[in-house]
């Protein structure tokens, strides 16, 4: 049986100790999600280069600050706070280019630490140096604490907390200015728990002391409670038991490996490798190379005394003296065995079965069969459908009942993300066509890209179309709600109208966009991107040669570029390699 993640983890901890972040990008992978924090919910301000100079432009394109500084940082783009950078020379400026916060010294934005985010910046506060130590100021230009911290960094999935280093020692400092976690430990890190309907509220802290055994890890709590001393020699939170009342973390004492819930052992430390398994929720335990499971509560279902454990989806194949038997989740041997595997679908009502030969099929969840297993794949999709893969590789969509809904001519089908809609895609022909959420089609179009505006889809080919989140066609003038004009082309021009279809633009150019959140389109004319505002008036004469098929987006007459860690600036050099830039 290959090594589990808890294995890894462990090795991880024992061959490489001090290697701290190495924890915390592991609990990444472990959980297999982005690490968001909240989005900025409006952009007023943008960094503009020119010239390999920084400056400052609001959103609607006018420059605050001229394009002088080296570096720009802006903490928070909703609130007119920039830390400038010339040299060595650090100053901070509000959006009248007057000099803020001129009474401390040393300013800096506080970088996320293991966190994505469309800003990558702790969005409350800034630190600042004095006589060698740190403390942190508000946006505002309010003290939030005295410089006296050796260190001030981003605590990892924790915003608006900071790890902070007095006397040598870690502690967790909140951004009211209000010690969490007192300074008492050698390293501290955010055990990376997120939920949807919480975030990163629920997480907690794994904490560590040297000793002369070498590191010694402990564990508290989200309520800041101490669950766990630094006795341990490695302790992870599971972070794929999407549990938000309970906490299971594995624990190694004695260089063995038991799981912990809420502090008290569920799992005894006798173990060499537990693996949690998602679709059964069990753990499969390692002792001298035989197998076992535990189910959530901690019973033991089936014995460690198995050459291989294998999860086959709610079943168990477990295998020994060459004989592979098949077990519930329960532990229950099943004698009459029909089925080598039976997958859960996030209808409760439906199951996916595979038979001994791999094909899959369909049964009720009282075990009636709905649909033969006859196929080389099949995937729950919403409602009563299923996408499923026939012998030749071609793919199509099902009903419950085994009836062909859409044809089996695709190699892709899968969901909109955020949406009922379906994208299959004939690879050959570049098609792409689009499914409402009754599997009637409402689309069929070539190398489309397709984007979420207003909460409608928005897909754009030759021709902009939308559709609501179920796939309805709705209008330009529905789905654009806050626009006043609309690209629409005439004998093979596009030129812009306004909502009751009096021609605004003339039909002149080659290409557009519509108009943005900013108020600007885009619009080609002979190979060359210009602008033009939301009433129709050009801004910027098209002189951008743009390298990128997804067109440019336009703040005034400037240009974005994004370029990693969810930063962007604005620009209007023209031989700027502006496509490539954008990661396009």
């Amino acid at each position: 049986m290959k090594i589990s993640n808890v294995v890894k983890i462990v090795i991880a901890v024992v061959v490489i100790i001090a290697v701290i972040a190495g924890v915390s990008l592991f609990m990444i992978g472990q959980n297999n999600k982005k690490y968001w924090v909240e989005e900025v919910a409006q952009y007023q301000y943008y960094k503009l280069v020119k010239e390999e100079k920084t400056g400052i432009i609001n959103t609607k394109g006018e420059i605050l600050i001229e394009p002088v500084y080296d570096d720009i940082i802006i903490p928070n783009p909703e609130k007119a706070v920039f830390i400038c950078y010339n040299g060595e020379t650090v100053i901070a400026l509000n959006e009248k280019a007057e000099e803020i916060f001129t009474q401390y010294e040393g300013l800096q934005a506080i970088e996320l630490n293991g966190t994505l985010s469309n800003m990558p910046y702790e969005k409350s506060v800034l630190k600042y140096k004095q006589e060698g130590k740190y403390g942190l100021i508000t946006l505002e230009g309010k003290k939030v604490t005295e410089p006296i911290y050796e260190e001030i960094n981003s605590l990892a999935h924790k915003e608006g907390e900071f790890l902070v280093k007095k006397d040598g020692k870690s502690g967790v400092l909140n951004n009211k200015g209000k010690m969490v976690i007192s300074n008492q430990y050698d390293s501290i890190i955010g055990d990376g728990f997120y939920s949807e309907s919480d975030k990163y509220a629920l997480s907690g802290y794994i904490v560590s002391v040297t000793t002369q055994e070498g590191y010694r890890y402990g564990y508290i709590d989200h309520k800041k409670k101490q669950i766990l001393k630094p006795e341990y020699a490695s302790v992870i939170r599971m972070l794929q038991i999407e549990d938000t009342k309970n906490v299971y973390l594995a624990v190694v004492k004695n260089g063995q490996v038991g799981i912990l819930k809420n502090g008290k052992e569920m799992i005894a430390y006798k173990y060499q490798d537990i693996e949690y398994n998602a679709k059964n929720k069990t753990f499969t335990v390692e002792r001298n190379g035989k197998f076992g499971v535990y189910n959530l509560e901690g019973k033991k279902i089936i014995p460690a005394e198995y050459e291989n454990i294998t999860i086959a989806g709610l079943y168990i194949q477990a295998t020994k003296n060459e004989e592979t038997q098949l077990f519930d989740g329960n532990g229950n041997k099943i004698e009459d065995v029909v089925y080598n595997e039976i997958q859960p679908t996030s209808n409760q009502d439906y199951q996916i079965t595979v038979d001994k030969s791999g094909r899959y099929g369909i049964r009720k969840s009282n075990k009636d069969i709905l649909v033969d297993n006859q196929y080389t794949y099949v995937e729950y999709l919403q409602d009563d459908f299923f996408i499923a893969v026939k012998e030749d590789g071609k793919i199509g969509i099902i009903n419950a009942q085994g009836a062909t809904v859409v044809e089996f001519i695709y190699d892709v089908v899968q969901k909109i993300e955020g949406s009922n809609l379906v994208e299959a895609k004939i690879l050959e022909q570049s098609v792409t066509e689009l499914y409402a959420k009754d599997m009637k089609k409402v689309a069929s179009v070539k190398n489309p890209r397709i984007e979420e505006k207003n909460g409608y889809l928005q897909v754009t080919t030759e021709e902009f179309q939308y559709f609501d989140l179920n796939g309805s066609k709705v209008s330009d003038v529905t789905a654009l709600r806050n626009n006043t004009i609309f690209a629409k082309q005439q004998n093979g021009k596009w030129g812009f109208v306004d909502k009751q279809g009096k021609t605004v633009v003339e039909f002149q150019y080659d290409q557009v966009t519509q108009v943005n959140e900013y108020g600007f389109a885009g619009v080609k004319k002979e190979g060359k991107w210009g602008v033009i505002d939301a009433k129709g008036k050009e801004v910027q004469t098209p002189k951008y040669e743009w390298q990128s098929n997804t067109p440019p987006e336009f703040v005034g007459k400037y240009y974005k570029v994004y370029y990693g860690y969810g930063e962007s600036y604005c620009s209007e050099e023209v031989n700027s390699q502006n496509g490539e830039e954008n990661g396009l």
